[in-house]
């Protein structure tokens, strides 16, 4: 594709109003108090201008080799995401239809472009013949041996390339206008030269029409995932939109793995990394945050429950560990009192044991780590966050999906 230029921004930042009309992004922005941010993660392109939206905590002046790689990756790890029923947007108004998209790519790759086997039949003498159909249509000769039929009743069949196909290659050829930054598209060379496709509205219909002649699942399938596609294409047009407004749970999920493979042990308040030794990080189930007989005696009255983001468990050596995935910058800036609840509550359930408790947060740095809060010498407790190089976080991610 070749691109006009390339704009950077962070998830976060404050932009203004021709900013953001001029990109069409108010959907995926924040407005607090007059202030409009950005609350997205990902890309657009409109009229081959990209606009590349990083997550927050990645600093990035200028495009370059390595922050586009960046970019590639979170735009290969969203559109696998998506591609499946586990999408944390659950759709998002405008954006590329990527499981549309995905679904079609993956009939071609099986079946090829479609094509539907349509039997007919001719008057002949060579082939196939139907008997039944000559025994009833043919001409009659009696002859004193027996009787003769002519012309035969021959059945013959042909592949009949339709319209359906046609659909396919215009839909794989247009997602491949894109495959530059959503590296999950297949590249695709289709030229189509049927002037209906000028106007989708009218393809749209046919296949709406067609849908209902066709009775495998398969077959249905195929022709509502190309509805989908170019419905969105109809309406967007050349603005193309990858992006997620849920960076947040991504990370979450990535770390994760990231801790239960890479993660060593703690010293000096900061993680060992290398091969895991087997310490295993789950998300546990919630819990109530008042006793058990206190919850028995409730009635009528809300009950709160907490959950974990990364807990960890070493009842050999007496140790508990408890991460919180962050990404919001309110979460860091300030103090964090969820963490500080989470902590006095393990001290409670768990008494005797040492309690590392820790913030994760993506950096483009190499890995480091701050004091978020030290009251050691009041009653044990001791925050650390960490900041961990999403680069490394990605790499490790990807290769696991």
């Amino acid at each position: 594709m070749n691109q006009q230029k390339i704009e950077i921004i962070n998830d976060g930042h404050t932009v203004d109003e021709e900013f953001v009309n001029s990109w069409e992004i108010l959907d995926y922005c924040d407005q607090y108090n007059g202030k409009i941010t950005i609350s997205f993660v990902g890309v657009i392109i409109k009229n081959k201008n990209i606009l590349f939206s990083f997550p927050k905590y990645y600093k990035v002046a200028e495009i370059k080799e390595e922050q586009k790689f960046c970019m590639e990756q979170i735009l290969y790890i969203l559109s696998k995401n998506k591609a499946t029923y586990g999408s944390f947007d659950k759709g998002l108004k405008g954006e590329f239809p990527v499981k549309s998209y995905h679904d079609i790519l993956n009939y071609y790759k099986k079946y090829g472009l479609y094509l539907s086997n349509e039997s007919y039949f001719k008057n002949g003498y060579e082939g196939n013949v139907d008997w039944s159909g000559t025994i009833n249509k043919s001409n009659k000769l009696v002859q004193k041996n027996g009787v003769i039929f002519f012309p035969f009743v021959i059945k013959k069949t042909r592949n009949k390339s339709v319209f359906i196909s046609e659909c396919m290659g215009y839909v794989l050829a247009d997602a491949s206008n894109y495959s530059d930054f959503i590296t999950t598209i297949f590249p695709y060379e289709y030229e189509n030269k049927n002037p209906m496709f000028r106007n989708l509205r009218y393809i749209i219909s046919e296949l709406k029409k067609m849908r209902n002649l066709y009775f495998k699942d398969i077959e249905k399938k195929l022709i509502n995932n190309l509805i989908n596609y170019l419905e969105w294409k109809s309406r967007s047009k050349d603005n193309v939109r990858l992006l997620t407004l849920k960076f947040e749970n991504y990370w979450e999920t990535m770390i994760n793995e990231y801790l239960n493979d890479r993660f060593v042990k703690i010293r000096n308040d900061q993680i060992v990394w290398g091969k895991s030794k087997g310490v295993i990080f789950c998300k546990p189930d919630k819990e109530h945050v008042e006793s058990n007989e206190t919850v028995k005696k409730a009635k009528n009255r809300n009950l709160y429950k907490i959950q974990y983001d990364h807990f960890s468990l070493d009842n050999k050596n007496k140790k508990v560990l408890i991460f919180d995935s962050k990404y919001f910058n309110n979460e860091v800036n300030k103090l964090n009192y969820k963490q500080l609840f989470y902590h006095y509550n393990l001290m409670k359930q768990y008494k005797g044991y040492t309690i590392y408790n820790g913030l994760l947060i993506p950096a483009n740095k190499e890995y480091y780590t701050k004091v978020h809060i030290d009251r050691v010498d009041l009653d044990g407790v001791r925050i650390i966050e960490h900041y961990i190089n999403l680069n490394d976080v990605l790499n490790h991610y990807l290769k696991k999906i």
